[in-house]
């Protein structure tokens, strides 16, 4: 079956990216930001599809899906990925790179300050070096992840990461259906005798389209909120991302 994002070729997706400029990507962060003050509670096919940015519907423990604007993509070229932000009508925020969660705002228990690699899967102490990017969820190599989580001072917790794959899968929304790769990934914290999985849909490379997280099931933490993302508009990241102006941060 050929991909339906593939036919389409994603041509309104990337606000962030078919901009040039410092004011031009500003105004863009605030004009997306005023479309999520104006989202309406009935999340409709025609709804979603009327709206000129990324989005993704998000789901917070099996409750009501929420849909969350694209409202920031940050290029960092050291680390050849975006960091993008995800925000809400009640201002609570999701960042993610390469499909992982690495920070949120706005939850009502535990919230994920940040999530790192560590340089090597030895035993670590806080002065070790971090790895600026997140290993792609396709990885089948073990990596070692510190969290931190607030409110309260819960820095520097180590895990150790397992991925294995699962086989294809079926993605299907109500404007789409994409077949993806099903990933695995075991998260264990020796020092707290805990874990979780998470699982990353991801869609197959194109000749113009590098591979992306479609959906994903995700944990802030041990016995915290379980968070699917489905993205419903993804953000599709070219093959060669415009890095104009990629020193400033707007």
């Amino acid at each position: 079956m050929r991909s339906f994002f593939y036919n389409l070729h994603f041509p309104f997706f990337i606000f962030a990216l078919t901009l040039t400029g410092c004011s031009a990507n500003f105004k863009s962060s605030l004009d997306s930001a005023k479309a999520v003050i104006g989202l309406d509670n009935a999340i409709t096919p025609e709804y979603i599809t009327s709206l000129p940015y990324a989005s993704t519907l998000v789901t917070v423990n099996d409750t009501r899906p929420l849909l969350l604007i694209l409202t920031f993509a940050d290029y960092n070229p050291t680390t050849q990925s975006y960091r993008l932000t995800w925000l809400s009508q009640d201002s609570g925020s999701i960042v993610t790179e390469n499909g992982r969660i690495i920070h949120t705002t706005g939850f009502t228990s535990d919230n994920l300050e940040a999530l790192a690699s560590f340089a090597g899967n030895s035993r670590l102490s806080l002065s070790d070096p971090f790895i600026n990017t997140l290993p792609k969820p396709n990885s089948t190599t073990s990596w070692t992840a510190r969290y931190d989580w607030s409110p309260g001072y819960r820095y520097g917790f180590t895990a150790q990461v397992a991925s294995r794959s699962l086989g294809m899968d079926t993605v299907i929304s109500e404007l789409w259906r994409q077949d993806a790769e099903q990933i695995a990934e075991t998260v264990r914290f020796e020092n707290l005798d805990a874990h979780f999985t998470n699982l990353f849909w991801l869609t197959p490379a194109t000749p113009t389209i590098r591979p992306f997280v479609v959906k994903s099931i995700q944990y802030l933490g041990p016995n915290m909120d379980k968070v699917e993302m489905l993205m419903v508009k993804p953000f599709i990241e070219p093959l060669t991302p415009d890095t104009d102006n990629e020193d400033s941060p707007l």
